[in-house]
């Protein structure tokens, strides 16, 4: 299914101020199985919207592949628009690495929370085709999560944002059916006041016993190329 293609219709990640946008489409990569090393940005853009600060159209370039990657005894899906990862959380339940009830690890700089008026049934989240969809054109990188929890695919979200939720969860003990999800804008220079290795520290932490690991380069939000330094510093 990520075989590489366009978005141009007014949905998902490609509604965003769509009316407003010269271009009408967003490019989603083919998906490969690779190695850490290989991640590379590429020259299609994958998410267009206008700044916060000066309402200035910010056209982003993201990833040449999604990338399947091994690591430990799981695997990393790197992906660059964070609400690509919920279609891998739904493979991973069907391939039975994790049950319904799961545990969501978000360590981020946003919430992903927004609100979503798209909902993903029971029986269509039994077919991966109706997730990639909904996925792609339901679901955009602000509002992906709601929807899991509405369908019970994840019982407890624990939001990682903030120095005081890194130094909490040194002391938690969370074992339960964990999916560990990383963006990396929470490395974007903006945040770092809140202490590199600490963030390190508890990804890792989190990372070893994570049932998956899906991790965005999140092109809104961070300078790419860091990104990628900062992952492959992370899971080399």
């Amino acid at each position: 299914m990520f075989d590489g293609f366009y978005i141009d219709t007014k949905e998902g990640n490609n509604a965003l101020s769509y009316e407003e946008r010269k271009s009408k489409k967003l490019y989603v990569p083919k998906l490969i199985d690779w190695t850490i090393e290989d991640a590379e940005i590429w020259n299609k853009i994958v998410f267009e919207d206008f700044s916060f600060e000066n309402d200035e159209l910010v056209s982003c370039k993201g990833l040449k592949n999604y990338l399947r990657i091994p690591y430990m005894d799981k695997e990393i899906i790197l992906v660059d628009n964070h609400n690509t990862v919920l279609y891998f959380w739904y493979e991973a339940r069907k391939n039975g690495l994790i049950s319904n009830d799961a545990t969501l690890i978000h360590i981020d700089e946003h919430s992903d929370l927004w609100k979503n008026d798209n909902v993903l049934s029971p029986s269509d989240s039994r077919d991966l085709e109706k997730v990639f969809d909904f996925t792609n054109y339901k679901c955009n990188v602000w509002n992906y999560i709601l929807p899991a929890e509405k369908e019970w695919l994840i019982w407890k979200t624990y939001q990682i944002r903030s120095e005081f939720s890194l130094l909490e969860h040194k002391e938690l003990d969370i074992d339960w059916d964990i999916i560990l999800n990383v963006d990396l804008d929470f490395w974007n220079p903006n945040l770092d006041f809140i202490d590199y290795n600490l963030k390190k520290e508890i990804t890792l932490k989190y990372a070893k016993k994570a049932k998956i690991i899906t991790v965005s380069t999140s092109p809104f939000f961070i300078d790419q190329e860091l990104a990628l330094k900062v992952f492959r510093d992370l899971f080399k």
